[in-house]
């Protein structure tokens, strides 16, 4: 009964949750609903989590690293992205997706929400302008204006992205916090 089920047979989700990861790996942002994006990603997540799993194995256990990469083909279903997940053929001087994130533990996705619940307007715009969100895919410069025909039109559009770069997250100073004694109070 876990996870959502997007008025889909079995079949049917197993798919689309396919497509969208294929989309997602190829493409590295896609415009989708909040609730396909978050069926989507903990399926997203695992499949690079193999990957990276993969990669620390190939120099020194080629089998294991067949299994990964066979696994990722399974559950991908495509040859290509699966190449470029693992950094194989085109991308093998580049890296693959799984190279970028060997530092990283987790968190390898991000959903962003498009709009509110104004008509047309993104989170945090004003009403009056016909906001238009410009983004860059794949070397292309695209466009996409927001603008619905009645209210909660875009509401549940949002940019599902892969987050950039395996950055570690840098660690806040530490505050020492002051000691106050009872005569200053």
């Amino acid at each position: 009964m876990r996870g959502r089920h997007l008025s889909r047979t079995a079949a049917h989700r197993k798919a689309l949750r396919q497509n969208i990861a294929n989309s997602l790996f190829t493409y590295g942002r896609i415009i989708t609903t909040v609730e396909k994006a978050k069926e989507t990603k903990s399926f997203a997540e695992k499949v690079i989590t193999i990957a990276k799993k993969g990669l620390l194995k190939k120099d020194t256990d080629r089998p294991g690293y067949v299994h990964c990469y066979r696994q990722v083909l399974a559950r991908l279903g495509n040859a290509d992205v699966v190449k470029k997940m693992f950094g194989e053929g085109e991308w093998r001087e580049t890296g693959g997706i799984a190279q970028r994130y060997f530092n990283r533990n987790g968190g390898y996705t991000r959903i962003l929400k498009l709009s509110g619940t104004r008509l047309g307007a993104l989170s945090g715009s004003t009403v009056g302008k016909i906001p238009v969100l410009e983004y860059n895919m794949e070397g292309r410069n695209r466009k996409l204006r927001m603008l619905g025909r009645r209210l909660n039109d875009n509401a549940s559009r949002v940019i599902f992205e892969l987050v950039e770069g395996g950055a570690e997250i840098q660690p806040l100073e530490e505050v020492k916090p002051e000691v106050v004694t009872a005569k200053e109070k």
